[in-house]
């Protein structure tokens, strides 16, 4: 690596890391004092306040890494502008590419960087801020299971309605199982009281069985059967209805795709959960969209101006970016647009106007 390369890195290292800091010191306040009243009235020990600012810390850290890098970015080549050093770098030969070249390196660093932290480190980090906040902070029960009412579930051609699941004994009030053909046309429906898991099977409780045949363009009951007790063949084990109640933050990318799977099995739109999962992937890369405005944007800025100009053109590029891509994950959600272009759109979009602001410069 050549010294002034060495020497940018340095520069634009410095003033992330201090970027970082004041951002997170904001949040770290505004956190505290928007929960001040939940603290006090619930009489909160100062080790559970400690411990739930700095379990969140990682997350606010994953979102403020772009905007620090911006931050960064700008405030280093706009201070090489004041101080005429762009100038002495390019009288020596150097071209602007060679100069921007180091920050696109380092966005692409941070891109890597700030992917590993949401998938190491935010999930579990976040997961115990929510469940300090929830039992010590507001002192309530955690729901740990996302529904136990009225729930659907699909497996291959079965078709499953429960009333009730009763995790704590293994049962299941109120079941409905529709069994369907290769041509998807219905073949047979159990109706039972209760369904109960025992020993690795399942007992269906007061049953009722009907077989159905399909002729003449309709469906005809076949055979109608009533039982005190029976026993059912199903593969599916009682832990495979129960579907854990996790905010889409506490998964990583492999955890969050087992989710989807599982949640669509019972009936839940999953459009959303797919516009986050994409958001994970392309998330990361907005570290090196700013780089990428960051550059043109302090290179064609004029000499006056000084810090405050350079803030501020961060702070409005940053906050157009955040705007633009929660605007499009929200049409993602919604089902406007489908979850993969809403996720990466914005990306694109941001990442080739800095493309080609820097090719005007250059």
């Amino acid at each position: 690596m050549r010294i002034y390369q060495r020497y940018l890195l340095k520069e634009l290292i410095q003033i992330f890391l201090l970027s970082l800091l004041a951002l997170l010191a904001i949040y770290i306040l505004l956190e505290f004092f928007g929960t001040l009243d939940d603290f006090i009235e619930n009489q909160v020990k100062i080790k559970f306040i400690f411990l739930y600012l700095a379990n969140q810390t990682p997350f606010f850290a994953a979102q403020f890494i772009p905007l620090a890098l911006l931050l960064a970015t700008m405030l280093t080549l706009g201070g090489m502008g004041q101080n005429n050093e762009i100038i002495a770098f390019r009288s020596c030969g150097f071209t602007l590419y060679q100069l921007s070249l180091p920050l696109l390196i380092a966005g692409v660093f941070f891109s890597l960087f700030t992917f590993s932290l949401t998938e190491y480190v935010v999930p579990p980090t976040f997961a115990r801020a929510r469940h300090i906040k929830t039992v010590f902070v507001k002192h309530k029960q955690e729901k740990k299971l996302l529904n136990l009412k009225d729930v659907w579930y699909t497996s291959g051609r079965n078709i499953y309605h429960f009333n009730k699941l009763d995790p704590g004994k293994n049962a299941i009030q109120g079941v409905t199982l529709y069994r369907l053909d290769q041509s998807s046309l219905l073949k047979k429906r159990i109706d039972a009281k209760q369904l109960v898991y025992r020993n690795g099977h399942w007992i269906a409780k007061k049953l009722t069985i009907r077989d159905f045949i399909y002729q003449n363009g309709h469906s005809t009951l076949q055979k109608f059967q009533q039982k005190q007790s029976a026993a059912l063949s199903i593969s599916e084990k009682p832990e495979d209805f129960l579907i854990p109640q996790k905010a889409v933050e506490e998964m990583n990318i492999r955890e969050l795709n087992r989710y989807i799977d599982k949640v669509k099995n019972i009936g839940v739109n999953v459009n959303e959960y797919k516009v986050q999962l994409y958001h994970k992937f392309f998330f990361p890369l907005s570290c090196l969209v700013m780089a990428l405005l960051g550059i043109p944007f302090s290179l064609g800025s004029k000499r006056s101006g000084g810090f405050a100009r350079s803030i501020g053109i961060s702070l409005v590029i940053g906050f157009s970016f955040w705007f633009v891509l929660s605007f499009s994950l929200a049409l993602g959600k919604a089902g406007i647009l489908s979850p993969l272009p809403a996720a990466f759109l914005p990306h694109v979009f941001y990442g080739g106007l800095g493309i080609i602001l820097i090719r005007r410069n250059i």
